[in-house]
Formats: C-alpha cells, sequence, structure tokens
C-alpha cells in the first residue's frame, strides 16, 4: 500500500490532545497492563503446579497464587483499556487494518477473555478442579496471543494488502493469524509472568513479615520461590529476547537494540534474584517497573520505526485541542487519585501489625475526602451531560 493511503485512513478530527502526550501515555499505561497480565499468566501457572504437591508449603502458596491470578486478570483487563485507546487514535490506521485482517479472532477476543476469567473464578472458589485452571490458562494464551498478532501485525503495513488478498484474490474470512513472532511472544509473556512472579512474591513476603498469622518459614519458602522466578525470567527473557532480536529485529533493522534489551534487562534480573529480599521488595518492584518501561520504550520504537518508513510519523498526526475532553480528564484524575490512595493506605494499614491494623484517623479523613471528591465528580458528569444535551436540543 502507498503512503498516502496510510495517511487518508486516520481519523479526519485528528487527535483530541497533542500526540506526542499520547505517545507518551500509550507507553506507560502499557507497563501497568502488561505487568498485571504477565503477573496473571505466571501466578496462575504456579498455582496449577503447586495444587500438584502434596507439601503444606506448596499448597498454601498454589492457593495464594490462585488468588492472586484472579485480581491480577481484572486489573489486566482494566489497565488494557487506556493504552488500547491510545493505539486507536494516534495508530488508527494500523489497528483498524490488523482489527479487520483478523476479525474473526479480534470478535471473540472478549468472549474467550470473559470464559477464561469466568473459570479462573471457579479455580479460585473450588480450588480442587485443577483442569477448569488448565483451560482457563489455554483461553488466556490465546487472549494474549490474539493481542500479540494484532499488534505485531501492525509493524507490517506494506503488507496488509498482501494478507488481505493474496494471490490477488479477497480473503475476507479473518481466521488467519498474521505477523506473529513466537519468540517476541515468549519473551514478553513468559518470561516477563516469571519476572513479574517473582516480584510480587517478595512484596508478599514483604507485605507479610510482621503477620503473626504467617509463619515465618511459610515466608522464607515464597522469598526462594520469588528468586527462582526472578532467575527463570531472566533467563526466558534473555534467551527469547536474543531469538526475537534475530528474526522481527533484524527483519525491521532493530536487532542490536532487542539484543541489547534483552541481555540487559535478562541478565541485570538473573544476577538481582540471588541479592532479592522481601526487606527489598519495593526496590525489587523500582526495578522491575523501570524494566518494563525500557521494553514499552523499545517497543514503540519499533513500532515508530516500521511506520516512520513509509512517511507516517506519529508527531505530524493532525490534532485540535479538545479542552472538555481535557477537563474530563483531569476531574477524573481528581477524584480517582484520593480514593486510590486511601484504599492504598488501607490495605497498607491492614499488614502493618502482628495481627493487622486499622487505619489511622488522618487516613480515615483522607478517605472522606475522596467519597466527596466522587460525589462532586458524579454531579459533574450529569451536569457536563445534562448541558450537552440542552445545547443540541
Amino acid at each position: 500500500m502507498k503512503p498516502e493511503a496510510f495517511l487518508a485512513m486516520r481519523d479526519p478530527l485528528g487527535s483530541p490532545v497533542h500526540p506526542g502526550l499520547v505517545e507518551i501515555l500509550l507507553v506507560v499505561t502499557y507497563v501497568l497492563h502488561i505487568f498485571f497480565v504477565t503477573t496473571a499468566i505466571g501466578s496462575l501457572i504456579l498455582g496449577l503446579y503447586g495444587l500438584r504437591r502434596p507439601e503444606e508449603n506448596w499448597q498454601r502458596l498454589a492457593r495464594v497464587a490462585v488468588r492472586l491470578a484472579v485480581q491480577a486478570t481484572g486489573l489486566g483487563i482494566t489497565m488494557g483499556i487506556a493504552p488500547l485507546l491510545f493505539v486507536q487514535v494516534i495508530y488508527d490506521p494500523a489497528w483498524y487494518s490488523a482489527t479487520t485482517l483478523m476479525g474473526l479472532w479480534t470478535t471473540l477476543f472478549i468472549p474467550v477473555v470473559a470464559l477464561g476469567y469466568l473459570l479462573l473464578y471457579v479455580l479460585y472458589l473450588r480450588g480442587n478442579v485443577a483442569g477448569v485452571g488448565y483451560v482457563s490458562l489455554a483461553l488466556l494464551l490465546l487472549a494474549g496471543f490474539t493481542m500479540h498478532s494484532l499488534s505485531s501485525a501492525g509493524l507490517y503495513p506494506s503488507r496488509f494488502l498482501e494478507w488481505y488478498a493474496p494471490g490477488g484474490v479477497a480473503d475476507t474470512s479473518g481466521t488467519r493469524f498474521h505477523g506473529y513472532n513466537l519468540s517476541r511472544f515468549a519473551a514478553l509473556l513468559f518470561g516477563q509472568a516469571a519476572l513479574s512472579l517473582g516480584v510480587m512474591l517478595h512484596l508478599f513476603a514483604w507485605y507479610f513479615r510482621r503477620r503473626e498469622d504467617v509463619p515465618a518459614t511459610f515466608l522464607a519458602f515464597v522469598e526462594r520461590i520469588g528468586q527462582g522466578a526472578l532467575r527463570l525470567g531472566g533467563i526466558l527473557f534473555a534467551g527469547f529476547g536474543l531469538l526475537w532480536a534475530f528474526t522481527q529485529g533484524r527483519e525491521l533493522g532493530f536487532a542490536l537494540l532487542l539484543a541489547l534489551m534483552a541481555l540487559v534487562v535478562g541478565g541485570f534480573f538473573y544476577l538481582h534474584a540471588s541479592r532479592a529480599t522481601k526487606e527489598g521488595a519495593l526496590g525489587t518492584l523500582g526495578l522491575y517497573l523501570g524494566a518494563l518501561l525500557l521494553v514499552g520504550l523499545v517497543r514503540e520504537a519499533m513500532r515508530a520505526g516500521a511506520w516512520g518508513r513509509l512517511g507516517y510519523s506519529v508527531w505530524a498526526y493532525p490534532f485540535v485541542w479538545d479542552w472538555g475532553s481535557i477537563l474530563y480528564f483531569v476531574v477524573t484524575a481528581l477524584a480517582a487519585i484520593p480514593v486510590t490512595v486511601y484504599l492504598a493506605q488501607v490495605l497498607y494499614a491492614s499488614g502493618t501489625g502482628p495481627k493487622g491494623g486499622d487505619p489511622t484517623p488522618r487516613v480515615e479523613r483522607f478517605g472522606d475526602l475522596g467519597v466527596r471528591l466522587l460525589v462532586g465528580w458524579f454531579a459533574f458528569y450529569f451536569a457536563v451531560g445534562l448541558y450537552v444535551v440542552l445545547r443540541n436540543l
């Protein structure tokens, strides 16, 4: 396809803010999304493995891991909305072309995720039906591979016409996956799943280290498993990352960048695993989020480079400042941040004492402020809607 065709496919209304800001938000929200998604996959795999072990520590850890998988899946789905919307804003020719070419899998994505999530809840509530967990894992992996293919296919705009009409005959079935790279999929899902799991296990041990109802021997066991997960994640990410570099990376001209990223991230966490402790869990989390940010930046550089060769630049995307949308975004953030901080403080307080604890009066007052801001947000939301309706009568 000619570059002019892709430029013509852009939204004629343009972006509601500067496209550079959208690109930054795309990378940042991707980090949060992929952290929870990979945590869900890693903890589910660990939970299924632990359910097969007879030891008490493994059985207890399996229950913790399955519960973590449920929570992380929900957070991963929620956090995935933002980067998906940002992609549609500035990469709409890539996204909508890919979703059309793989229309069947695009349509099945939400039902597959919903069924996988439902079965995961069944495993969490019953605990003794591991077969349901394996089906859930398979469905979530299918959903992950679908999103991987949609994202990866967007790196090959020059092949869109070939995929749509192979041999000159239009294929509108949407049943084929296009553009996927198995080594990339393995590095970004399985490699990062082990790393995310290792980070979360250390956070778990750190959080419960002062609780009398959680045995110290169990926390030491969790810490050792977390170290092993970090070590395994480093090996998987470096190995599959190098394969990614010398396949898709070499094809797109990013072999060296991908290889360096794989070796730096994988090698660092492999070496860090032996020094990782529950007391330093917050530091490990910070290092890992930095590594995920590096991965997100490299992914975005690949996409920008692939489209830049065709004369498509995100920074040249037309935009008009939509102050109404910006105001709505700011008000939502002002209402949501205090509530989120309050919930985080309550969760932290419950793990600080030997038998848990209650939030301080100051934290409770902060929670009251959050509730008032939420009420104000609802009033603002309905007021704006009523204004728009009356204005357009």
